[in-house]
């Protein structure tokens, strides 16, 4: 197969802490909204940390029929809502495709650890043990769960690589189209880690941002002097990527075109990066290779920005050895300070962002950033987003064990297949539209297209 097949974005769809819709997602991350709240699904009295980015008003049988819904886990709930939502809004009519030569490739860090340590308590208890717990658990269920509910017999697979492992099952999914005979690839990735064990374990190690019982509030402070660790979220996305041709036969919308990928790997630690920042720095000048971009043909960055110390240093180093003096004029934003950090799914997130980025030509604000560190100059879009002409975008997805991972995403080059934005848009307007709470079965039933 030839290695000219051009890979395109032609669906999206996402369960995250600022909304399970598409459209609401957008517009309370473009307006600066955090999704970071005291945890609710359990007591955190204990806990010298007790926000994250929950997803709140999320009821998996909006999506999923109850009988099967009962015998899934919470990231298995989320992959698959994420993944019908994708679909539709795709217009991917499934049933005119060959299913058997479709793919899923999905990510997730813990999986459906969050049930194998329910499990323990329940069994700890003496109480009986859910007969499913055993394939809730497992991280193949993600992708596996995705398959059923859409009836696609082609390759299937769950990548564990820590907090890159979207990433990677998107570059997967890439390969997988612009080599071999495969047209249509659901991917993306899913994440449930709040659980009382998860977050302990997560204390203990000293990566969490302790916020006293919730008395500071502006956690995560990605790039910002005072940073002092992450706030975990949960949620999921997931993106239809389709060779190109493919795509414009059945005049799908394309949002955007996935042009390259990169992986390296620190070989250094599992709970520290490499202070030299070499190896992700290898990560963008590979994507950028892959994608044969120029550094100076980078108009946006989606930064992993977790809000740690070390971490947040390093990538501003990377970064600028990377793109040289260009650093200094591109915006760099990290969506951490309103998601939190949600693992594997922060991946889908930032790319579902990135994508929407260069439809709308907008950039999303980092929050909680009011503090400047001299090791961290670049601009980071601090406090409000804004308007911004970008083709072309890299983004950073860094995960536990040094596993870097960066994706070039270009604009939707041509003119019938993508929406213009007009040149005098009332940016403040198209903000301040009063928007209504987020209903999941709406996304089902109704296309959710940010148009519409």
């Amino acid at each position: 197969m030839s290695q000219s097949r051009r890979v395109v974005i032609t669906g999206l769809g996402v369960v995250s802490p600022l909304g399970c819709d598409l459209k609401t997602f957008w517009h309370l991350l473009c307006r600066g909204e955090s999704g970071i709240r005291p945890i609710e699904s359990f007591e955190t009295s204990s806990f010298k940390s007790c926000l994250a980015g929950e997803v709140r008003d999320f009821d998996a049988t909006d999506f999923i029929p109850p009988k099967q819904a009962r015998r899934m886990g919470r990231v298995s709930h989320f992959a698959v809502a994420s993944a019908l939502m994708a679909v539709r809004d795709a217009d991917l009519d499934l049933d005119a495709e060959d299913r058997s030569g479709m793919a899923i490739s999905f990510g997730t860090s813990v999986g459906g650890l969050r049930e194998a340590f329910a499990a323990h308590d329940c069994m700890l208890r003496k109480q009986h043990l859910h007969p499913f717990t055993m394939t809730a658990t497992f991280p193949n269920a993600v992708s596996a769960e995705v398959a059923i509910a859409l009836g696609v017999h082609g390759e299937c697979e769950t990548y564990s690589i820590g907090c890159s492992s979207t990433a990677n099952a998107i570059g997967r999914a890439y390969d997988l189209i612009r080599s071999r005979d495969v047209d249509l690839v659901i991917a993306g990735g899913a994440e449930a880690p709040l659980h009382p064990t998860i977050l302990s374990a997560m204390e203990a190690g000293r990566t969490l941002a302790p916020d006293y019982q919730g008395s500071v509030r502006n956690l995560p402070r990605p790039f910002d002097r005072t940073r002092s660790g992450i706030v975990m979220g949960e949620g999921a996305g997931c993106v239809v990527l389709e060779e190109y041709e493919h795509a414009v036969r059945r005049g799908a919308h394309i949002y955007a075109e996935l042009e390259g990928w990169a992986f390296t790997c620190d070989a250094h630690s599992m709970a520290k990066p490499m202070e030299s920042g070499g190896e992700q720095q290898r990560a963008i000048e590979q994507a950028l290779m892959a994608a044969h971009w120029f550094p100076e043909e980078v108009e946006y960055v989606n930064a992993c920005g977790l809000g740690s110390v070390e971490l947040d240093a390093i990538e501003t180093k990377a970064i600028k050895q990377a793109m040289g003096a260009h650093a200094y004029r591109v915006p760099v934003s990290s969506l951490k300070g309103a998601l939190g950090h949600a693992f594997a799914a922060s991946g889908a997130f930032q790319v579902i962002s990135t994508v929407l980025s260069l439809e709308y030509q907008f950039v999303p604000p980092t929050l909680n950033l009011t503090e400047p560190d001299p090791d961290c100059d670049l601009d980071y879009v601090p406090g409000h987003g804004r308007p911004a002409a970008i083709q072309r975008a890299l983004i950073n997805s860094f995960g536990f064990g040094g596993k870097n991972i960066v994706l070039a995403l270009c604009r939707a080059e041509s003119a019938e297949a993508r929406r213009l934005v007009p040149a005098d848009m009332d940016w403040e307007g198209a903000l301040s539209i009063p928007m209504g709470a987020a209903v999941a079965k709406s996304a089902v039933t109704a296309h959710p297209r940010l148009s519409s």
